[in-house]
């Protein structure tokens, strides 16, 4: 290495009375120093430096954006699984509802008949067993059109 490269600097004195000393550094090594204590004073300060400092507000709404980004999908599915159960308590009472008003219907319609039956002083009487199912036992041949 030639003299050029060298830079002088002043050494504290580490005692009262010691004088300070002059010491010559290579520019790498003051480098590598430097970074050294680029690094040093992150870790122990992360949150002074300027441009975190300044960017602080920033730096929040892009956590917020990561928590939102991140607990979407389990929101969606939640809500999904909410509507899905939803959908098919309202497809029961439809089915529910239809076979109440099936219900009244006929009772409505059996309540028309002896209506009419009283009001014409037929002599009807309702009906105490079911009526019978006739069942084609194939027994003779169906008529077809001609």
């Amino acid at each position: 290495m030639t003299p050029d490269e060298y830079i002088p600097t002043e050494e504290p004195a580490r005692y009262e009375d010691e004088a300070p000393r002059t010491q010559y550094l290579d520019p790498r090594e003051s480098e590598e120093e430097l970074e050294r204590g680029f690094f040093e004073s992150v870790e122990n300060d992360l949150w002074n430096l300027p441009s975190l400092r300044n960017n602080r507000g920033f730096i929040a709404y892009c956590i917020l954006l990561v928590g939102v980004m991140i607990g979407w999908p389990y929101y969606y599915k939640v809500s999904l699984r909410e509507i899905t159960s939803l959908e098919k308590k309202l497809e029961d009472i439809r089915y529910k509802a239809l076979f109440t008003s099936a219900a009244l219907i006929e009772y409505e319609r059996i309540n028309n008949i002896t209506t009419k039956v009283e009001q014409y002083q037929l002599q009807l009487v309702p009906a105490t067993q079911p009526p019978y199912l006739l069942v084609d036992s194939g027994q003779y041949p169906t008529p077809q059109p001609r």
